[in-house]
């Protein structure tokens, strides 16, 4: 009884969701049509299986139990989910193609009274694709952060992915164990939403907690600019990779003062009057430590998480966001702070906003069309 009730209250809440995200009045370039359709089937099978299973009323009308080969649908539109969210981006001609096998399959059965598609089949179909989304989600896991909105989102994303595959694997297990049992239809979907629903409201607890699976881009901003600092983490405390033969003897040159310069590297990064005028590449950074070039280039090399040009413009980028916490722009023009951060052109300012922070500057600053508000609670990063 309890498993029933639970499978009505995760189809409500399923439906309560896609309702809200459809309807959502802010512009959301993140939203992941793949999951939309994910919940507005979960809320709907269970939804359905609940008021009929409770006596609200006799039969209702299941595609699944009618036609269980429909299921090649739904492994398919998981993968594309996974692609969705760790990439961040689709193609949908592409992934229009992941649908022509197992339509041929909904056409056969169709004609052919008798046809039904080997057991096996459905096992090598659903795993292969189980193994490319596992493949997908190791190659986020190691995937390089760079900008604040990949940092913020990476935990939540990482457990957000963790939830989502233990669902699917167990999709692809239940599934292939009662194709192999030969259990009817009907006993493999009511068990199956029963327990299923168990992990549904987990999940749905989990998207509730982080509004910013359901509304994206929006939610990550707000955390941007009225949460902590965000930490870029620029420097390592180990090298980065072994140590060259070309380069043993800078580093037994310097090994007992490569903590030191690092330390000394951050002083002058945090300071506003050096980096409002002078922009800190190898050479200027060199003068100031009073140190070789040739030192300072293997202590980026091997100890930097970025390029000495990266790091010039991520220092660069660090400062603006100060002058924006400060309403910088609410005096003067975008291309005016870019100068002021010392970058060449607009463009170039932002595109390296874009890179690092992971918006623009307009829709950051709260003046473009996708904007979310102030900024004024902002503190920008110090690392």
């Amino acid at each position: 009884m309890f498993l029933n009730v639970l499978s009505l209250l995760v189809g409500f809440l399923c439906l309560f969701v896609v309702l809200v995200m459809l309807f959502n009045t802010q512009s959301n370039l993140k939203k992941n049509g793949y999951f939309l359709v994910i919940l507005l089937v979960v809320g709907l099978q269970r939804f359905l299986y609940a008021i009929e299973i409770l006596g609200f009323t006799n039969m209702v009308y299941c595609p699944l139990k009618i036609k269980p080969i429909l299921a090649f649908y739904i492994i398919p539109i998981y993968y594309l989910f996974f692609i969705r969210l760790i990439y961040d981006k689709g193609n949908l001609k592409k992934e229009l193609l992941h649908f022509i096998f197992p339509t041929l399959l909904i056409l056969l059965n169709f004609v052919i009274n008798d046809f039904r598609v080997n057991r096996f089949v459905y096992l090598a179909y659903s795993v292969g694709y189980f193994a490319v989304i596992l493949y997908a989600i190791k190659q986020f896991l190691f995937r390089k952060k760079q900008s604040i909105m990949d940092r913020i989102s990476y935990k939540v994303k990482r457990t957000w992915l963790f939830l989502m595959v233990t669902l699917v694997f167990l999709l692809v297990i239940y599934s292939n164990c009662f194709s192999f049992k030969d259990l009817s239809t009907q006993m493999n979907l009511d068990t199956f939403y029963r327990y299923s629903s168990l992990i549904w409201f987990i999940i749905l607890l989990y998207m509730f907690k982080n509004p910013v699976i359901i509304f994206g881009e929006h939610s990550l901003l707000k955390n941007i600019q009225l949460n902590e600092p965000q930490d870029f983490e620029i420097w390592n405390h180990k090298s980065l990779k072994a140590i060259e033969d070309k380069d043993m003897i800078v580093y037994n040159t310097i090994i007992n003062k490569i903590d030191f310069v690092v330390m000394e590297i951050k002083s002058l990064q945090k300071s506003t009057p050096l980096i409002s005028k002078t922009t800190l590449n190898a050479e200027t950074l060199a003068k100031e430590l009073k140190i070789p070039k040739r030192h300072l280039d293997f202590i980026f090399k091997y100890y930097c998480n970025y390029t000495i040009n990266d790091y010039s413009n991520l220092i660069k980028i660090n400062y603006a966001l100060s002058l924006i916490s400060n309403g910088y722009l609410d005096k003067y023009t975008v291309d005016s702070l870019g100068k002021q951060c010392l970058f060449n052109s607009r463009f170039t300012f932002s595109k390296n906003f874009k890179k690092f922070v992971g918006v623009s500057v307009s829709n950051f600053s709260g003046k473009g069309s996708n904007a979310v508000g102030s900024v004024k609670d902002y503190t920008p990063i110090n690392s």
